[in-house]
């Protein structure tokens, strides 16, 4: 799998000069636990905020028959298992994404509609509308930020057998790859999964580069 080079949380790789150390690895490993406990206790706080309001909604009977709770539910199950479906990513990554996309989408959408209907005192048509457009901005921000903090800390993970077979192949075919790994070989450490994702990018441009040049 190829991640993105745009996800500025991402160990971005250049073949051509000298790989991260294992400090500047344990440094940004450090950097992407604090931001993804940062995104857990922004997650948290909209599900609380969210369940605070239906619940003081709920109480003051102003959703009598629970429809728009219900609603709620419903519209954040659906937009919570397309955001997490639509990833390209190993089944475990899917799983978290389905998870926490149908936690924050429920949440956020239960939070702005029942919100509105607190602040005008009555349940109103529109109010679904409102439902629904947060609950896609939540997942939007789920697939823009949760998800790429997810693939940040992917890529330091190091390589499983497989991929680290592929290295080795590639490094004997090619001076400039054979050259980056004995560099990661002086540091005594396995190649990282962006390393590996940055050997199969340079390698397909490389065979895309001498296709053009017959």
């Amino acid at each position: 799998m190829l991640d993105s080079k745009n996800n500025q949380f991402m160990v971005h790789v250049d073949i051509a000069n000298k790989p991260l150390s294992k400090k500047e690895i344990a440094h940004k490993k450090y950097d992407l636990r604090s931001t993804y406990i940062s995104n857990l206790s922004f997650i948290l706080a909209i599900i609380v905020l969210g369940s605070a309001v239906a619940y003081r909604a709920t109480i003051l009977d102003y959703d009598k028959e629970h429809e728009l709770f219900n609603i709620s539910l419903y519209i954040g199950l659906w937009f919570g298992l397309f955001t997490g479906l639509m990833i390209d990513g190993n089944a475990k990554r899917k799983l978290q994404l389905v998870i926490v996309a149908v936690l924050i989408s429920a949440s956020a959408g239960l939070f702005a509609s029942m919100l509105v209907m607190l602040i005008i005192g009555q349940s109103t048509v529109w109010i679904t509308s409102i439902n629904i457009l947060a609950s896609a901005l939540a997942c939007m921000w789920v697939l823009t930020r949760y998800d790429e903090v997810l693939k940040g800390i992917e890529s330091t993970y190091p390589v499983n057998k497989r991929q680290f077979a592929y290295i080795r192949k590639a490094s004997s075919y090619f001076d400039e790859l054979y050259a980056y790994s004995e560099k990661i070989i002086e540091q005594d450490r396995m190649p990282l999964k962006s390393e590996y994702w940055a050997y199969r990018e340079w390698v397909k441009t490389k065979a895309k580069l001498n296709e053009m040049r017959k």
